[in-house]
């Protein structure tokens, strides 16, 4: 080999360990469900890849904070989670399209067909910045108590299905993100009956419709006040719908240490062990910078409750998790983004971290470490 290319196999090999140092600290690295978290006050907190594998924005994905002044962009939020995930070769979730709260007051005062251009005019911003994003929550509590989007007339309304406006949502979305994981989302809907209910009712509906729905989040804020037993039976009843789960914004309100460990040890476990489940996301991590009192896992200065102490000896013993559904993978990045072949003699390093092997193009041609092709 030339010294340029033994320069390149060693800086490779370098960078190969350090990444595996400081992603293999991470919880479920490895396992073939996630585990992830949020932002921290609209920032990435710097440990957070020592944690989690899988990341959503608390805020910063929601229509009223990215243009809450119409035809204006705020994205710096988003950008910051996609770039961590991208880094770090794990997904992020969109969080969220369509929804009742936090979307831009200037909505409510136009026609149905002006906000009709006005939800086109948000996916296709939003599908423009983040085409490679691996999750999608579509539609975000729309159980009529809940938060049903005030413009859901200018989508279709109820329709005949009686869910015609999500259904138009989905479609929309489907069309400018062909790959991602498109999800609806709510909560106590594995806790509560009448909420289980309906949201077998949706998807059943929109499975009979042909629309592109390809999970139910269940966010699981009041899973632990319920029986683990109860929870599961719910889960169970979603489940048979058919279609992949994830517990998308759980939290454990508890701040006894004991109490809130027990609780974690007793569901987590019922999560990770459940086949319909293909990932995981705990709803914020330090103490004082969650949205409820006592779901916090780690204090400002670092330290750990016993809960999530817990949760990093499980999963290192825990790996692998039974999962019956598409989605159950180690999931990775998305191609290049500017889709532009190398050049056929320049050197180009690609690092494949699940098989832990490095790669080099050359002259047009792939190489191993060695130089051989």
């Amino acid at each position: 080999m030339s010294y340029g290319l033994c320069r390149a196999v060693y800086i490779a090999a370098s960078v190969l360990c350090l990444l595996v140092a400081s992603s293999e600290a991470q919880m479920a690295k490895g396992a073939n469900k996630f585990v992830g978290n949020i932002t921290t006050n609209g920032a990435v907190k710097s440990d957070f890849v020592t944690y989690w594998n899988q990341i959503s924005p608390e805020n910063e994905g929601k229509w009223g904070s990215v243009e809450g002044t119409r035809g204006s962009y705020n994205w710096a939020g988003m950008d910051r989670i996609a770039k961590v995930a991208r880094d770090n070769n794990f997904p992020y979730k969109f969080h969220v399209l369509v929804w009742g709260q936090q979307q831009p007051s200037w909505l409510t005062s136009l026609s149905e067909a002006d906000q009709l251009k006005a939800i086109t005019a948000w996916f296709d911003a939003a599908a423009a910045r983040y085409p490679d994003v691996q999750m999608i929550d579509v539609v975000n509590e729309a159980y009529p108590s809940h938060a049903p989007a005030g413009y859901k007339a200018a989508l279709g309304g109820d329709g005949s299905t009686g869910f015609d406006w999500i259904i138009k949502a989905f479609v929309m979305a489907r069309a400018r993100w062909p790959k991602a994981i498109l999800i609806y989302n709510d909560y106590n809907n594995n806790e509560y009956g009448s909420e289980v209910d309906w949201t077998i009712k949706l998807a059943k509906a929109m499975i009979a419709a042909k629309a592109p729905i390809d999970a139910i989040g269940m966010q699981s804020h009041d899973s632990y006040k319920l029986s683990t037993a109860t929870v599961k039976a719910n889960i169970d009843k979603l489940a048979a719908v058919g279609l992949p789960l994830y517990v998308t914004e759980y939290d454990i309100g508890e701040s006894d240490d004991t109490k809130q460990k027990n609780i974690m040890t007793e569901q987590f476990t019922m999560f990770w062990s459940h086949p319909k489940i293909a990932g995981i996301t705990y709803w914020g991590y330090v103490v004082g910078s969650t949205w409820r009192t006592g779901t916090g896992l780690m204090s400002t200065s670092n330290v750990e409750r016993p809960a999530l102490t817990w949760l990093k000896s499980y999963l290192a013993a825990n790996k692998t998790a039974p999962c019956t559904v598409a989605g159950c993978t180690t999931v990775g990045v998305a191609p290049r983004e500017d889709g532009v072949k190398p050049d056929a003699n320049a050197v180009e390093l690609s690092v494949d971290m699940r098989r832990m092997s490095l790669q080099f193009i050359k002259d047009g041609r792939v190489m191993d470490a060695l130089g051989r092709h």
